[in-house]
């Protein structure tokens, strides 16, 4: 008996030296800023597993703690405050920091992806082969990705038409999207994801361009009744990290880091993005008053019409600023096909 006790204790011993937790001192902690609360899908389903993820890969050495709710900076000050080492990471919409991502912007041009699958591979598959390097100059990229598209929703009056946006006071949450909302015909009116609801409630918006998901993300299904479905155009993220610290990570830390980013990253988000939106959708259809059009036939062929000089111009603009936007442009509608 006395045996089996001692045989038992020096199999306890050997799994504790087995087990051995992380010292505190030798946890690096890492501060992920988000500008979405804290229940928003982007927030509590893709940034806080990611963290975890990388947490765990880790072995418990990296510890990312998700700084919700714009807490460390607001929507557009993401970027500086991730390359400035406010924050270690962050979470940002590319178009919110004007002309610091032209090319990257392609993704939002009318009618180019409809999913996210689509447009993040797009944008990886860029970044990988080169074309972006010199937007990303300064941070370490850890990965991009769209949402799914954008589809429009109003407050008061149910739009289906071009001829229906005159006068109207739209969302704009890029310079891209602004010039659509121009021709369309609206008053485009820069306004933070976040302040979206606001900003509709008090009529400073009588409508804003948002993918489903948005709609319950930002409690967009009190402020909006109507809803038209047209895929127009889309948004770029980026999972953005702070040079400096990524180089002083141990290299085998810089591994897991590696690992979680690039394709690794984008894909996993992007399918997790496209599923939430078709959940969303089937959710605001179910909203007492609620109403979803999908534009089709002529209606979305006045649309395509009146928007399709956009990508002339947009090529214009990469060339008067001697980036290669035409080949940009190519290499993305290859790689969005090839994921069709």
């Amino acid at each position: 008996m006395i045996k089996n006790v001692s045989i038992l204790g020096m199999a306890m011993a050997a799994a504790l030296t087995i087990i051995t937790p992380v010292k505190a001192a030798d946890v690096i902690q890492l501060k992920l800023a988000t500008f979405e609360p804290p229940h928003a899908f982007a927030a509590s389903k893709i940034l806080k597993a990611w963290a975890e993820k990388v947490g765990k890969d880790s072995g418990g050495r990296l510890d990312v703690k998700v700084f919700a709710g714009g807490v460390l900076g607001k929507p557009p000050q993401q970027y500086d405050i991730v390359k400035g080492g406010v924050a270690d990471i962050a979470w940002t919409v590319l178009g919110y920091i004007g002309g610091q991502f032209p090319l990257s912007s392609v993704v939002e041009l009318p009618f180019m992806t409809t999913t996210a699958k689509g447009g993040t591979r797009a944008l990886n598959t860029l970044y990988e082969e080169g074309y972006l390097d010199a937007e990303f100059k300064g941070v370490k990229n850890i990965g991009l990705h769209t949402m799914h598209s954008f589809q429009f929703h109003f407050k008061e009056k149910n739009v289906t038409k071009v001829s229906q946006f005159k006068g109207l006071k739209m969302r704009a949450p890029s310079k891209l999207m602004g010039t659509m909302l121009a021709k369309l015909g609206a008053t485009p009116v820069r306004v933070p994801a976040p302040g979206s609801y606001e900003a509709l409630q008090r009529g400073v918006l009588d409508g804003t361009p948002f993918p489903y998901a948005a709609v319950g993300s930002f409690r967009l299904g009190d402020v909006t009744k109507y809803h038209s479905e047209i895929n127009i155009s889309n948004a770029s993220f980026g999972l953005l990290m702070n040079e400096k610290k990524y180089n002083s990570l141990p290299d085998d830390l810089k591994k897991v880091i590696d690992a979680n980013s690039g394709h690794a990253f984008g894909d996993w988000a992007a399918a997790l993005i496209d599923a939430n939106d078709a959940k969303q959708k089937v959710a605001i259809a179910a909203m007492k008053g609620h109403e979803i059009s999908v534009i089709s036939g002529g209606d979305l062929k006045e649309y395509q019409t009146l928007l399709g000089p956009l990508n002339k111009e947009w090529l214009a603009e990469m060339a008067s600023k001697k980036l290669a936007g035409d080949k940009v442009l190519m290499r993305a509608k290859e790689v969005i096909a090839q994921a069709k």
